[in-house]
């Protein structure tokens, strides 16, 4: 989704002025682009802007580039659909012309960074060959989740990783071919993400002028280049002090009231002077599979020990969750609401990813969260003596 822009209207000053900074510079003619309609400039990591209006069908951006090459987004109106794009930016020039009112089928060209991402967005592009192939399994496994056809959706996530990987092959290929190019910055950080050793040794390869390209320094040097986007600090694991959007240890847990499979409405309220794991799942999250063991092996456990264990689905249709719940064996309690995301519970805990889950205390405060793996079993045999 793509953030709201922040419209900043850049002063012009001479050419002279511009030529002492390091910036890059967009001019774009499109034939039948609307007068008078802001053109934003935007980054999303950062929030930096910049803005113009079209006049003449024209318009001209100039984004300072003292931190290095990053990738934009561009934006005509206020339709993203209809009026955006994504483009990398390096000190330098592009210029842009086409005979319709927007981006498409426009031709961009200028300095080399702008053929190399065209041929870049050319290799991932969700409209033809492995891209479109891709975003068609992609599709197919989730409607497939959705009604809880857990086989056919393991199906497509294999095709899906057969595609992944030849794109991927072709990637990688390309960063080797110009090890010099800006535009590496984001193939390494977005398409081998998962793989810190092979991003390693991808940007190892590089030249001096893609290694100074924003993308890469912010990944080498979070926190230095740009504010990160998430600064939290870590106490001891599962005891996040707090993120935004989400509670904190030591808050009182927030009451929810959720019905059972059966309908029964169930509260928190209910299990007051016990400990309490809320999980938040889903039948169609993939990550949430390799967590149920875990699950498994703390419920039969601790379920006797003045512990209780409630799952809360995020699943919008009862049948593939009921689906999830029967092959999977989750023996202890379930909720759901079917909302999805506008589960009511899941925003009241900030659960914003999942699986996610809050360790709760008889006192009704939280004591942990996001206890993964082997995690979940040292903090509960910690906790409940």
């Amino acid at each position: 989704m793509m953030r709201k822009l922040f419209a900043l209207t850049f002063c012009m000053g001479s050419f002279a002025a511009y030529a002492q900074e390091e910036v890059a510079i967009i001019t774009a003619r499109l034939d039948k682009s609307p007068n008078d309609t802001v053109v934003n400039l935007y980054e999303p990591y950062s929030g930096d802007t910049a803005s113009t209006v079209i006049k003449n069908h024209q318009f001209r951006l100039t984004m300072p580039m003292s931190k290095g090459g990053s990738v934009y987004i561009m934006q005509i109106g206020s339709n993203p659909e209809l009026g955006g794009a994504l483009v990398y930016l390096e000190k330098g020039k592009m210029n842009i012309t086409g005979k319709g009112g927007y981006f498409k089928d426009a031709t961009f060209s200028g300095d080399s960074w702008v053929k190399e991402w065209e041929e870049v967005m050319d290799l991932t592009s969700p409209d033809k060959g492995d891209g479109k192939l891709f975003a068609e399994l992609e599709q197919k496994y989730h409607k497939a989740m959705e009604i809880g056809d857990e086989d056919a959706a393991e199906a497509y996530s294999k095709q899906g990783s057969e595609v992944e990987k030849r794109q991927k092959d072709i990637l990688r290929k390309w960063v080797l071919a110009h090890p010099n190019s800006g535009v590496t910055g984001y193939i390494i950080t977005v398409y081998f993400s998962k793989d810190n050793k092979e991003m390693e040794a991808l940007y190892d390869g590089l030249g001096e002028h893609a290694k100074a390209g924003r993308i890469l320094q912010r990944w080498k040097n979070p926190g230095k280049v740009d504010p990160s986007l998430l600064s939290l600090k870590m106490n001891e694991e599962g005891e996040t002090p707090g993120r935004p959007g989400q509670i904190k240890i030591g808050d009182a847990a927030p009451a929810f009231t959720i019905p059972d499979v059966n309908g029964k409405m169930v509260s928190l309220g209910d299990f007051k002077g016990k400990y309490v794991l809320v999980d938040f799942w889903a039948s169609w999250c993939g990550p949430c599979k390799p967590q149920i063991p875990y699950l498994k092996a703390a419920n039969e456990k601790f379920k006797n020990k003045n512990f209780v264990m409630v799952g809360i689905s995020l699943d919008s249709k009862k049948e593939a969750w009921v689906k999830a719940m029967e092959k999977h064996e989750l023996n202890w309690l379930n909720l759901s609401s079917l909302k999805g995301w506008g589960d009511t519970a899941a925003a009241a805990y900030g659960a914003s990813y999942i699986p996610s889950n809050i360790l709760i205390g008889p006192d009704g405060k939280i004591i942990a969260r996001d206890l993964y793996g082997d995690a979940l079993d040292k903090k509960l045999m910690e906790t409940i003596k």
